[in-house]
């Protein structure tokens, strides 16, 4: 035989009792010494000492939203769209890409945003392409188009 015990030889520690009660069966109750003339005079002295509040200012009426001013561009449909000349400032292979590849020169932007309706191409994910002023603006903003 070997020298190693096995698991059910192995010894078994038992948890020792605590020879000190619980610390809930030591707490006293509630003392009801106190009577009900002793709890009324309490609540009359903190009553009497309390001063009605004078200094509040009244509510005023809140405004209602006004309503927010748009911060996309809107552009008409009659202007027209034209190439600076700068290189495409997107990723090719973008979603965005996809709808730039749809600027024509001398196109104007009605006829873009019927071209970007009616397009079959689709993004990356194989979604129809979602497009439009946003596109327009930001083109604007990095100088890839001019709107005249």
């Amino acid at each position: 035989m070997s020298n190693v015990a096995s698991i059910t030889e192995a010894p078994v520690k038992k948890k020792a009792k605590s020879s000190k009660p619980a610390k809930a069966a030591n707490k006293n109750p509630a003392s009801s010494t106190a009577s009900e003339k002793d709890r009324e005079q309490a609540l009359n002295s903190v009553t009497q000492a309390t001063e009605p509040v004078s200094n509040v200012s009244p509510l005023r009426a809140v405004p209602p939203p006004q309503p927010r001013e748009r911060k996309s561009a809107v552009y008409s449909g009659g202007l027209t769209i034209k190439f600076t000349g700068a290189p495409n400032p997107v990723r090719t292979g973008t979603n965005r890409a996809e709808i730039w590849s749809l600027f024509e020169d001398g196109m104007t932007v009605g006829g873009f945003m019927s071209a970007l309706d009616a397009t079959d191409k689709r993004g990356k994910n194989g979604k129809t392409l979602k497009g439009g002023h946003g596109d327009l603006k930001i083109a604007v903003e990095k100088g890839y188009i001019e709107l005249v």
